[in-house]
């Protein structure tokens, strides 16, 4: 390349006119100020043991990486660091007990059988996602071969020390770890045109079997030669010496799983072959067998809620932990994780709120239960002297939603100490977690034609909270609320004293009743075929026995906004109740917005620097040109994004000028053919009738809500400018980048519905470009409340809208006020999808859609009492209680 024309085309890129004053993230950044060489006092704090209760205000000596005391008024020796953590919270750090994070390869599923590969030769741990691991408080991590065949490959047990060599990063005295797997994944049947064996569960078995045989008989050989009986020395075979290590319980297993009956396989199969289970992973239907797994002494390591996302996770029930406890099961808590920050600490806090355990219960399950699980608990996983010191220090109970890590150390030294980056420390928020209440579930009220939930304190939203009211529901709605309300005669009073009532919650974007196991083609009628498809309506296809209906309205959702999905334009979608008994009688609001997926809206990496030929050359290869100023995330592989990422050096750098927006030409092109059809017609009604452009009416005059699909900065200045061009009614659907146009969006009063942070599992919340300050998934919504942008969330999941409220809250720690979580969760929703006049604040005439909680409805130490749906009382019953019911006398 020649020098000059690179120079020059590299300063159009870097352009300082062009530059936007967005906050960045950096190695620089990523580097703790604190610096404790292992040696550390951490004086005053609120101490979680996890296995000696709760120390207040006390402080920990930290010596050579090593809990050297535990008390109050300790003295820091010469030399010492010392982290001032009065008024804040220091708890065991996370161990997570099922990750993928640190490795450069997963899955090596040409065999059913790979037990000699080891994730232990393709550790990184300068990978992106094991800081972000350290940003959520986590320590230690199992990291696991994939789940694609029976035998995967050997795992490791890791600390994770961000930037450091493997050896460093490997727990000594660690026992050997490998994966197993059985169900879907090893079978493959997803896979049409697979031919390994096993496709069945029988099969599974049977690989297990032979290979264990073959093992006995391979041991059996060398035994024979290393004796002398035989003289004939067996070949060596990698494979082989591995099933044998674990016959002689050297390796322990860990088991991905789901379904109980292959769960009791595994434990019969080890009970029988002598191999030792370190823990049943994911686990998900052990409840169902939970007596079997504490008399065999077998732990498990589960996802605290996921369910639905395959036919043998259908039967996952968020009581899961809470069963396996009460029998005497070891249960942990995992993340599976692969990027992003996580909230398994507030995973674990479900355990409060699906059964009832105690906070010191919940925290066991990522501490001290998931190193037993690993094997490490002789070295971490308590706060107990002699132990290392992998602590992590929060701004508040590290189970309330309210609460942010602020520091995480490994064996005494500072990995991740916080950087707010947005500025949004500077507003407390509560942090206190809410005394444990034991969980109600209220009996169902009787049959009334009238009720009235009599001095309890409402939040209207519309208005001002009322500390002591009455809210009476009569005939679907709600006829009155305030302080001094006539009560009709022959109402039904419910007491409300200690309760609060709100709006039901309204989920802004979903597939529920049209969506149920997404591999499973017959149980998904979301998709369609066609690129253009206006004139399909959600609510005709709508399975009124679809099982998310109630675990959405367990926790407070009454109303969604179900979608189809597919192609360009997918169809219109309807707002519906959360229980009904015919998909019309479901509706709230039928054909309430066009559903739009806007073409180009994929993620996208900005770059804005290089410094010489060879980052030109680099930028070239990442498959960017000179001029542009991105390339596609999409077409970077991870090591690719790395390599760009470490172009960058730590320095500062402005933020590239976004280009000029311009419509996407292919949609304008059909909402010009709309448009134009629509003129033909009204001008010659002979016009042969077309249904599907038909549809595009109401939506190109501007009376019903568009809502685009578009999560980057680029593709949502192409949406305004579209939105602007054929003056549309319009909503932005996910927006993980809406903050960087916060400002556009608010000037163009184009809404949002955001996607909240706040997950545990796989991807968690991941940032968008690696330079994006690692809490920006959480900052988004209170960056677009302080713009005054209008925005409301979604699950986008159905199985994930029952915990819509507890992610909505997690945003109150960075920056978002509650009034306004709340708002976005009812009124704002209501607002933006054209149904406030039916729903979303508890006003006269409005429908009876209310909930009732004893607390704070974004905790789960927070019951949710009663949900009303068009003013009648509706049963906390759903597949997950049917289960937990059926399944908890065992």
């Amino acid at each position: 390349m020649n020098k000059h024309l690179a120079t020059l085309a590299l300063a159009l890129i870097v352009a300082p006119s062009f530059a936007q004053n967005l906050p960045f993230e950096t190695e620089a950044d990523r580097k703790p100020k604190t610096v404790t060489g292992g040696n550390v006092l951490i004086r005053g704090a609120r101490i979680l043991t996890a296995t000696r209760g709760t120390i207040e205000g006390g402080d920990i000596l930290v010596r050579g990486g090593k809990i050297a005391q535990i008390g109050k008024g300790l003295s820091a020796p010469a030399g010492y660091a010392v982290v001032d953590a009065r008024g804040k919270v220091v708890m065991p750090g996370i161990i997570d007990g099922h990750s993928h994070r640190a490795s450069d390869g997963t899955n090596e599923g040409a065999d059913s059988i790979t037990g000699e590969v080891r994730i232990g030769d393709v550790l990184n741990l300068g990978a992106l996602n094991v800081w972000q691991a350290l940003a959520s408080g986590h320590t230690s991590a199992m990291v696991l071969h994939g789940s694609a065949n029976a035998v995967g490959g050997q795992s490791v047990v890791i600390k994770y020390k961000y930037k450091r060599t493997p050896e460093e990063a490997v727990v000594k005295g660690a026992p050997r770890m490998i994966k197993f797997a059985l169900g879907e994944n090893v079978t493959r049947k997803g896979d049409s045109g697979g031919s390994r064996f096993p496709r069945t569960r029988m099969g599974v078995e049977a690989v297990y079997r032979r290979a264990f045989t073959e093992a006995k008989q391979y041991m059996a050989a060398w035994a024979d030669f290393e004796s002398g009986k035989s003289k004939v020395r067996p070949r060596r075979d990698l494979r082989l010496e591995t099933l044998s290590d674990i016959l002689r319980r050297k390796i322990w297993v860990q088991c991905h799983s789901y379904r109980s009956d292959e769960i009791l396989m595994m434990v019969r199969l080890s009970q029988e072959f002598g191999f030792k289970i370190g823990a049943m992973q994911h686990a998900l239907e052990s409840y169902k067998i939970a007596p079997e797994l504490a008399k065999a002494g077998v732990g498990i390591s589960i996802f605290a809620d996921s369910w639905s996302f395959k036919q043998e996770g259908y039967d996952s029930i968020p009581w899961n932990a809470w069963i396996c406890t009460k029998a005497g099961v070891n249960v942990s808590i995992n993340t599976d994780g692969l990027a992003g920050t996580t909230a398994l600490n507030i995973d674990a806090a479900k355990a409060m709120r699906y059964g009832g355990l105690t906070d010191d219960q919940a925290l066991r399950m990522i501490t001290i239960n998931p190193a037993k699980e690993l094997g490490i608990d002789f070295r971490t996983g308590s706060i107990e002297v002699g132990k290392d010191a992998d602590l992590a220090i929060w701004d508040g109970h590290p189970l309330s939603v309210y609460s942010r890590c602020a520091m995480t150390m490994v064996e005494g030294e500072v990995f991740f100490e916080r950087r707010d980056a947005f500025g949004v420390d500077k507003s407390p928020t509560k942090a206190v977690l809410d005394p444990i209440k034991h969980v109600v579930e209220a009996p169902l009220p009787p049959a009334s034609k009238v009720y009235a939930i009599v001095n309890a304190e409402i939040y209207p939203v519309s208005g001002p909270r009322i500390p002591i009211g009455t809210v009476v529901l009569e005939g679907g709605k709600i006829r009155a609320v305030g302080v001094k309300v006539a009560i009709p005669a022959g109402a039904y009073r419910i007491p409300g004293k200690g309760l609060k009532v709100y709006p039901g919650f309204i989920d802004g974007f979903t597939s529920m009743g049209l969506a149920e196991i997404s591999p499973i083609p017959v149980m998904m009628d979301n998709s369609e075929l066609g690129t253009n498809q206006p004139d399909l309506d959600a609510l005709t296809g709508l399975w009124a026995e679809s099982a998310h209906y109630g675990p959405a309205r367990y926790n407070g959702v009454t109303n969604v906004l179900t979608a189809p999905r597919s192609g360009t334009v997918s169809g219109q979608a309807a707002v519906i109740n959360t229980d009904g008994y015919t998909s019309e009688g479901f509706g709230v609001a039928r054909k309430a917005a066009l559903i739009v997926n806007y073409p180009g809206s994929g993620r996208q990496v900005d770059f804005d620097v290089c410094s010489d030929e060879a980052d030109a050359s680099l930028l070239l290869g990442l498959g960017g040109s000179l001029g542009e100023n991105h390339v596609d995330e999409d077409h970077l592989t991870e090591a690719q994004r790395e390599q760009y990422f470490d172009l960058l050096g730590g320095a500062a750098f402005p933020q590239a000028a976004p280009k000029p927006a311009e419509p996407d030409s292919t949609l304008s092109a059909y909402f010009d053919k709309a448009i134009q059809y629509l003129a033909d017609r009204k001008a010659k009604p002979s016009t042969p009738v077309d249904l599907s452009l038909e549809a595009m009416a109401p939506y190109v005059r501007g009376e019903r809500l568009v809502i685009f699909a578009a999560r980057n900065a680029p593709s949502i200045r192409s949406v305004v400018a579209f939105v602007k061009k054929y003056k549309l009614k319009a909503a932005i659907q996910g927006g993980s980048e809406a903050w960087k146009e916060a400002k556009l969006l608010s000037d163009s009063k184009i809404p949002v519905i955001l996607s909240p942070a706040g997950k545990a599992t796989l991807g968690a919340n991941t940032t968008d470009a690696a330079w994006d300050p690692y809490d920006t998934p959480y900052a988004n919504a209170g960056i677009l409340a302080k713009a005054g942008v209008k925005f409301c969330f979604q699950s986008g999941d159905s199985s994930e809208s029952m915990n819509l409220p507890v992610r909505v809250g997690q945003h109150v720690a960075y920056g978002l006020k509650p009034a306004d979580a709340l708002r976005a969760l009812t009124l704002s929703a209501a607002e933006i999808l054209g149904v406030s006049d039916r729903l979303g604040s508890l006003q006269a005439g409005k429908l009876g859609n209310v909930i009732v909680a004893d607390g704070d409805p974004f905790e789960l130490t927070t019951s949710i009492r009663y949900v009303f749906i068009e003013g009648k009382p509706r049963p906390m019953v759903s597949k997950h209680t049917l289960l937990r019911d059926k399944y908890k006398v065992r």
